[in-house]
């Protein structure tokens, strides 16, 4: 449902914005993989963004940017403290996050061509991390906000030099400060792919 509501959004901004110079709003697909190492590893394909940048400069944008990830992953029995350590449970268990970036952006674009337009950014904002463990008939849950900060490079492709929509390719690196006491870690890192499609000039 939360995805259904973000892609509400985005088709609502679209019928209803007008297009002015310099500005541009985009939609993609984000495939991410967590770097934390002793928790969630697994890639997940079931990513988005929607953003909006708005050119200045010609060479500088500043923007706004949605983006969501949904991990699901499957561990062997294993030994499961509770938050306060007063009990513990011995089960396999299935591990689901869901991500919820909320960020401000800055890009810079390189020298290109009419079709090409290579930048580099980055991204700052606050996030929404809900983590939830399935382990026999129970779950524990563990919601919180952090900072994060998003570096990323990429390209906006306009086939046959058209300014009016492009497509757009990039990666980036994701360092949270969210915490969870469910498993004892301290931030939630991630890298990950995008691409999408871009619409304006």
């Amino acid at each position: 449902m939360k995805r259904i509501g973000l892609l509400i959004v985005l088709i609502v901004a679209i019928n209803y914005s007008s297009w002015a110079q310099s500005n541009i709003f985009g939609i993609s697909w984000e495939v991410n993989t967590p770097t934390n190492g002793h928790y969630i590893t697994k890639t997940s394909y079931a990513g988005g963004k929607i953003e909006y940048r708005h050119f200045f400069q010609k060479k500088y944008s500043v923007g706004l940017a949605l983006n969501w990830t949904n991990y699901e992953q499957y561990f062997p029995k294993t030994t499961i403290q509770s938050k306060d350590g007063n009990s513990a449970v011995t089960s396999d268990y299935v591990a689901q996050v869901y991500q919820l970036p909320i960020t401000a952006t800055f890009h810079y674009y390189f020298t290109g061509s009419k079709s090409w337009l290579p930048y580099a950014g980055i991204a700052l904002g606050g996030q929404s991390l809900q983590q939830s463990l399935y382990y026999n008939v129970y779950v524990s849950d563990d919601d919180n906000w952090g900072f994060v900060a998003r570096p990323e490079i990429g390209v906006i492709w306009h086939p046959e030099g058209n300014i009016n929509w492009g497509i757009m390719l990039g990666a980036s690196y994701s360092y949270a400060t969210n915490k969870t006491d469910l498993i004892g870690s301290n931030s939630f890192q991630n890298f990950g792919l995008s691409l999408g499609f871009v619409f304006g000039n």
